[in-house]
C-alpha cells in the first residue's frame, strides 16, 4: 500500500509537460511586461561574460581577493571611459556633426551626378527621412521635459547595469555551480558538454569580433586620414563598428567612405574625384581581402559554422528584436541554437550525442568530450562539502 500511494503521487509525463509549457508561457508573458528594463541586465550579462575570465584570473592566479579584483576592473574601465570621453569622444562628435550638416551638399552632388531618381530611388525622399529622424532626436533633446525624463532613465539604466554587473562578477562561479547542480544527474554530462561548446563558441566569436573592430577601425582611420578624407576618425570608427555586421557591414562602410570622398568635391592631391574615390575603394577592397584570407581565419577561425544566408537572417532578426545588442549577439545566438537543436535532434531520434570540435584563436582544435564530472558521481554534494569531508 505505501508503495502504491507513492506511485499515485507521481506526476504523469503529460502533467510534467503541461507544467513546463505553462511555466514557459508565464515566463514569456512576464518578459513581455518587463522588456523596458531588460536592456541594462542583458548588457550586464554580456559585460560580465567578457570580464569574468579576467576577474577569475586576478582572483585565482593573482591571489587577489575577489572584491578587489572586481574593483580593479571597474577602476580600469572607468579610466578608459574617462580617457575616451576626454580625447576621442569630442573629436568623433565634432566630425559626426560636420558629416550630418554636410549631407545636403552631398545630396546635391549626388543628384547632379546620377539624377534625382536613380534606379527608381527618390534620393530627396531618402535624405529627408534621414534628416527627419535626426531632427526628431534633436527636437526631443531641446524639449525640457524629454531631456529630464531621458536623463533620469539613462541614470537608472546605468545604475542597474553597474550593480547587476558587479553581482554577476562577484558571484559568477557560484551561479555557474548552482546551474550545473540544478541539472538532473542523468543528463548532466551531456548538458555540461553542450554548455561547454556554446561557451567556447561565444568566446571565440566575441573575442574575434573585438579584434576585428580594433584592427579595422585603426587601419581605416589611419588610411582615411593620410588620404585626407573628411571625417576620417568618424568614418574609421564607423567602419570598425559595421565590421560587426557580417557581409552587409563592410560593404556599407566602404560605400559610405567612397561616397564621402567622391561627392566632397575636392581632395588634397589635386586628382580627379573619380581617381580619388577609386583609391578609397581600392583601400577598402585590399583590406577586405586581407581580412578574408589572413585575419578572419586566424582570429575567428571556424567557431561559428553557419551558412551565409542564416547569418544574414540572424543579423536582420537580431536588429529587429534587440536593436544594437541584438545585432552584436545575433550570430553567436544562432550558433548556440544550432548546437541545441542538433542535441535535441539526436535525443529525439535516439542517435549518439556528439559535439563538433571548436577551433581556437591560435589555430588549435578543442575537442568536447562527454564525461562524468565528480559532481555527477556524487549528486547533491557541493565542492565545499567534499572538501570539508576530506579534511580540506
Amino acid at each position: 500500500m505505501p508503495a502504491a500511494d507513492a506511485d499515485d503521487g507521481d506526476l504523469s509525463g503529460r502533467a510534467k509537460l503541461a507544467i513546463v509549457v505553462g511555466l514557459v508561457i508565464l515566463g514569456l508573458i512576464f518578459l513581455a511586461h518587463v522588456q523596458q528594463i531588460l536592456t541594462p541586465f542583458l548588457w550586464a550579462l554580456l559585460a560580465a561574460y567578457l570580464l569574468l575570465p579576467v576577474v577569475n584570473y586576478l582572483n585565482v592566479d593573482g591571489k587577489l581577493p575577489r572584491l578587489w579584483s572586481v574593483a580593479l576592473i571597474y577602476g580600469l574601465v572607468a579610466i578608459a571611459v574617462l580617457a575616451v570621453s576626454r580625447y576621442l569622444y569630442p573629436q568623433v562628435v565634432l566630425q559626426g556633426t560636420l558629416f550630418v550638416e554636410d549631407i545636403p551638399r552631398l545630396e546635391n552632388a549626388l543628384i547632379a551626378s546620377v539624377g534625382p531618381r536613380p534606379l527608381g530611388i527618390d534620393i530627396t525622399a531618402v535624405v529627408a527621412q534621414i534628416l527627419g529622424a535626426l531632427g526628431g532626436y534633436a527636437s526631443n533633446a531641446h524639449n525640457a521635459s524629454h531631456l529630464i525624463v531621458g536623463a533620469f532613465e539613462t541614470v537608472i539604466k546605468i545604475f542597474l547595469f553597474l550593480v547587476a554587473t558587479f553581482y554577476l562578477l562577484m558571484d559568477g562561479p557560484r551561479l555557474t555551480q548552482g546551474m550545473r547542480g540544478a541539472i538532473p544527474p542523468a543528463y548532466r554530462p551531456e548538458l555540461v558538454a553542450l554548455g561547454r561548446q556554446i561557451n567556447l563558441t561565444w568566446k571565440q566569436y566575441i573575442r574575434g569580433e573585438l579584434v576585428l573592430f580594433l584592427l579595422v577601425a585603426t587601419v581605416t582611420t589611419t588610411g582615411l586620414t593620410i588620404l585626407g578624407v573628411p571625417g576620417s576618425v568618424f568614418l574609421g570608427l564607423l567602419s570598425g563598428a559595421l565590421e560587426l555586421l557580417p557581409w552587409v557591414g563592410p560593404i556599407t562602410a566602404g560605400a559610405l567612405a567612397v561616397s564621402v570622398a567622391y561627392f566632397n568635391g575636392t581632395n588634397p592631391f589635386g586628382w580627379s574625384q573619380v581617381w580619388y574615390a577609386g583609391c578609397i575603394a581600392l583601400m577598402y577592397l585590399v583590406l577586405r581581402q586581407l581580412e578574408d584570407y589572413l585575419v578572419i581565419p586566424n582570429v575567428l577561425g571556424r567557431a561559428v559554422r553557419l551558412h551565409p544566408v542564416v547569418v544574414l537572417f540572424a543579423v536582420a532578426s537580431g536588429g529587429i528584436i534587440g536593436g544594437v545588442l541584438g545585432l552584436i549577439v545575433a550570430v553567436p545566438i544562432a550558433a548556440s541554437l544550432k548546437a541545441i537543436l542538433s542535441y535535441l535532434y539526436a535525443k529525439l531520434f535516439d542517435l549518439p550525442v556528439e559535439f563538433e570540435p571548436v577551433r581556437t584563436l591560435g589555430g588549435g582544435v578543442i575537442e568536447i568530450p562527454i564525461h562524468a564530472d565528480e559532481e555527477s558521481e556524487q549528486p547533491g554534494v557541493s565542492p565545499s562539502q567534499r572538501a570539508d569531508a576530506s579534511g580540506g
